[in-house]
């Protein structure tokens, strides 16, 4: 498995809308530097909604940050392995989806993928034909909050993971624009709704 990966079947597919994933404490509970397959699981309803999201023919990507790599405190290889499991707790193949971003780099380095750099949204873009305002991003930090304003793409932010952000978002200390749910089941089902008009 690669770190990055987009799916040559959605090369300008020009989709309405495409929707990203953050990984840990979004489609899966958090667990802090999670590197054994057998620590993954799912969130309730995060696999029929992925379902729903294929099925409907809106690309979609998983995009995460695994600094545990860039710290040293394990390999990409477990990454791998973790990623590898997901997707048989998901039930689809790898291939299924638009693509996605593994970003190992260290919180200290400016270069790379990761978050909240707009990089891989706006590579993702490109390769789908579509502006990145059509690109709704689904995480539970601010990083992914800051991901999605970065590209000018949509901002959603979910209870389900750490709970720094829902304490900023009850407490109103959020600057920009989002909206919040209880988890990426809410989520998506608000923006498949958005694709019947």
């Amino acid at each position: 498995m690669e770190n990055f990966w987009l799916n040559p079947s959605f090369d300008q597919s020009s989709a309405p809308y495409a929707i990203v994933a953050d990984r840990d404490g979004t489609l899966i509970e958090h667990v802090d530097y999670v590197s054994d397959p057998s620590q993954i699981r799912l969130i309730v309803g995060v696999k029929e909604s992925i379902h729903a999201i294929l099925k409907a023919g809106i690309p979609f990507f998983i995009f995460t940050n695994q600094s545990g790599v860039g710290r040293g405190y394990f390999s990409i290889e477990e990454v791998h392995a973790c990623q590898t499991r997901l997707f048989e707790l998901l039930e689809i193949r790898t291939t299924s989806i638009a693509g996605w971003c593994i970003a190992p780099e260290a919180p200290e380095t400016t270069t790379g993928y990761r978050k909240p750099s707009a990089r891989f949204i706006n590579e993702a873009a490109r390769h789908t034909g579509q502006t990145t305002d059509q690109f709704h991003i689904i995480g539970d930090t601010m990083v992914d909050l800051q991901t999605a304003w970065n590209a000018g793409a949509k901002a959603w932010a979910v209870a389900s993971g750490k709970p720094e952000l829902q304490a900023a978002h009850f407490n109103q200390t959020i600057l920009g624009s989002y909206r919040f749910k209880k988890d990426f089941t809410d989520c998506v089902s608000e923006i498949l709704e958005l694709i019947k008009f």
